[in-house]
């Protein structure tokens, strides 16, 4: 079993350089495209607990639980297709990086850190002041990426939930 390690930081504004790739809220009209990308992105594997149907997105997951559209992201390519996307999720009034995913073909370009800084932009300008993830330990692209962008272990400063 592998472990997972919780990582919060703070919100804030962020660099207000024009994006590098087409960067857009993530509407209702989206889910048929993202479900089919989740279900390609995460097709071998299952341990994710979702079986690669992202149905849950868009609707409440839990009693406290709701996705946050204004800060839910995607990134899309030259022909318009959704290429990553950031799923944001609110717990108990807490903004929680639920999903953050990128097709195969467009990884090693930025597309995550992009959304990733358009989020805590998002969220900062929404009244969130911090943000929380679940990584799993052995992903050590994504270990990076959130490192780079000032997450750290929850201490005693940090508020900080149980959302599992």
């Amino acid at each position: 079993m592998t472990a997972s390690i919780r990582l919060v930081a703070v919100t804030g504004h962020q660099k207000t350089e024009p994006a590098r790739f087409p960067v857009r809220p993530l509407t209702p009209d989206d889910l048929p495209e993202l479900a089919a990308l989740h279900r390609h992105v995460y097709a071998r594997d299952d341990a994710r607990g979702r079986g690669g149907d992202p149905g849950w997105i868009g609707t409440p997951t839990s009693e406290g639980h709701r996705t946050a559209e204004a800060a839910s992201l995607v990134a899309t390519g030259p022909d318009g297709q959704i290429t990553a996307a950031i799923i944001i999720t609110e717990r108990y009034g807490e903004a929680v990086i639920d999903e953050l995913f990128t097709h195969p073909d467009h990884r090693r370009q930025g597309l995550a850190e992009e959304l990733l800084r358009h989020c805590l932009h998002a969220l900062h300008t929404l009244g969130s002041t911090t943000v929380t993830v679940t990584v799993d330990e052995n992903n050590s692209a994504a270990m990076a990426l959130y490192l780079s962008r000032d997450f750290h272990r929850p201490t005693d400063d940090d508020t900080e939930y149980d959302y599992d």
